[in-house]
């Protein structure tokens, strides 16, 4: 029986990987994700000055770049009492592109999860229970990572997965508690 019981822990974990592995690859193949260089190509600008020791921030706003101010005390001259950021802008509009792409991988990711978490609640077979709530747990935690900045949507989510899988977990518990006893008691 222990036998058993380890090679379905074991198996269970290589389903799980297999099965978030699997998951993620669909993921970045069937949905779209924001390319970096699309909005910053660092690659293609040149940097106007020649070096940043005579960088201004007059220079670096003519530029298109975002003056940061830095109380610094060199040694030798030049030097420069800021930096200069070419790509904040850019980088900002990024940002903007990557929240609903990162948003709709939450609920993939957390829709999926969540159908594991009841398949694994449900089903009788220890292997796919122990699969498909780990699976489920895993998905849901990454769905939460990917998304974290939209705070409101994530808690809700949680919340309502939460509340569904708590009465659902607690019937089941329940169920099969009643169902030893009437075992025991030979009903």
């Amino acid at each position: 029986m222990a036998n058993k019981l380890a090679l379905s822990i074991i198996i269970s974990i290589i389903l799980t990987i297999i099965l978030v592995s699997t998951v993620n690859v669909g993921t970045s193949l069937f949905l779209n994700e924001p390319e970096y260089e699309k909005y910053c190509d660092y690659n293609a600008r040149e940097s106007p000055i020649g070096t940043y020791d005579n960088i201004t921030k007059e220079l670096c706003e003519s530029n298109d770049g975002t003056w940061t101010p830095q109380n610094i005390q060199c040694i030798k001259a030049p030097c420069p009492q800021g930096y200069c950021d070419f790509y904040q802008k850019c980088n900002q509009e990024y940002q903007n592109a990557l929240k609903p792409y990162n948003q709709t991988k939450f609920y993939i990711f957390a829709g999926i999860g969540f159908l594991l978490l009841l398949v694994g609640l449900f089903t009788k077979e220890n292997l796919i229970q122990l699969t498909g709530l780990a699976t489920g747990g895993i998905l849901v935690f990454e769905g939460i990572v990917t998304n974290l900045e939209n705070k409101l949507v994530v808690f809700i989510s949680l919340l309502l997965i939460l509340s569904i899988f708590g009465v659902l977990a607690y019937r089941v518990i329940n169920k099969s508690n009643e169902d030893s006893k009437k075992k025991k008691s030979g009903k």
